[in-house]
């Protein structure tokens, strides 16, 4: 008999590769989406715009990922809907589950590791495991809400993912970063030793795999590679591969001229290590850049 998948955010880049993931793991997908437009044509897949459209009486894992992208505006406006889409989605879906009286064997919810913030000294000599504290900045607070909202249900069986900057062949965050290098234009960014923290799509659903099918001693699990990478690393082993010597680079102040507080997602952050992960014995099947940028 198939497993009952509730999955919010399915229309999105990440929910529509974990639907197809999913498939051949015999599991009924039911997905959320406000995109009319983009829902892809899925076997054992059920499209809805609202829970209430809902018909099983028991659902058997729940995967929240709903939220606009980080990168829409931060204006105040847009900051404000940044977190409604967020946390107010959450809200929705386990007072849903809380009326209807379901209680998933796990539910798997959302965050990044934007919760750690930045580095104000530009020094990155810490690393940030899943205890490090929070920040009084908007990416921190924005996973905190998030967060907070999915874990104040006692009642459910809820684990948090942190997810770093996913890589796959179609990502739109990993084609802006190497299209410059393969201009042979831009290569550095600010001081180019910020953090480049990121993992592979592949170890994503693996992971997502590892915590459905696992009774986890953790609720907090970064998503991201064990590798620690800055920026400049990034640009000499992408160069390498694609055969390019990029000459340029981008100062900060140019970043803070262009993209004002939002240049803090490419100039600043934290090295992140998947330390809970680690810990009960998953393994990364893609847990170095060159090889990561290689199979893709």
């Amino acid at each position: 008999m198939s497993k009952a998948l509730l999955l919010t955010g399915a229309s999105g880049y990440i929910g529509q590769n974990i639907i197809q993931h999913l498939q051949t793991k015999d599991y009924f997908i039911i997905g959320l989406t406000r995109d009319k437009n983009n829902k892809a044509s899925f076997t054992n897949t059920q499209w809805i715009e609202n829970l209430n459209e809902i018909r099983e009486s028991s659902i058997d894992y729940v995967i929240n990922l709903a939220g606009k992208p980080i990168a829409d505006s931060w204006s105040k406006k847009g900051k404000q809907k940044i977190i409604d889409s967020r946390v107010q989605t959450t809200k929705a879906l386990y007072q849903w589950l809380e009326n209807n009286n379901i209680r998933p064997k796990k539910i798997i919810s959302g965050s990044a590791i934007g919760y750690y913030g930045i580095d104000t000294s530009e020094t990155w000599n810490e690393i940030c495991i899943e205890t490090s504290p929070p920040q009084a900045i908007f990416m921190s607070e924005l996973c905190q809400l998030w967060e907070q909202e999915a874990l104040s249900y006692p009642n459910q069986n809820t684990v948090i993912i942190r997810l770093g900057v996913v890589f796959s062949k179609d990502a739109k965050a990993l084609k802006a970063m190497l299209l410059p290098i393969k201009l042979n234009t831009v290569g550095r960014i600010a001081s180019g030793k910020q953090p480049i923290t990121w993992i592979h799509l592949k170890d994503v659903l693996n992971a997502i795999d590892f915590l459905l099918e696992n009774n986890d001693r953790h609720t907090i699990y970064n998503l991201t590679t064990p590798e620690l990478i800055s920026q400049q690393e990034f640009v000499q082993i992408s160069a390498q591969l694609l055969h390019r010597k990029p000459f340029l680079f981008l100062p900060q102040c140019v970043c803070n001229l262009l993209l004002g507080e939002k240049a803090q997602l490419i100039t600043n952050g934290q090295y992140v290590k998947p330390q809970a992960l680690l810990e009960e014995g998953f393994n990364f099947e893609f847990a170095k850049l060159e090889f990561a940028l290689k199979n893709l």
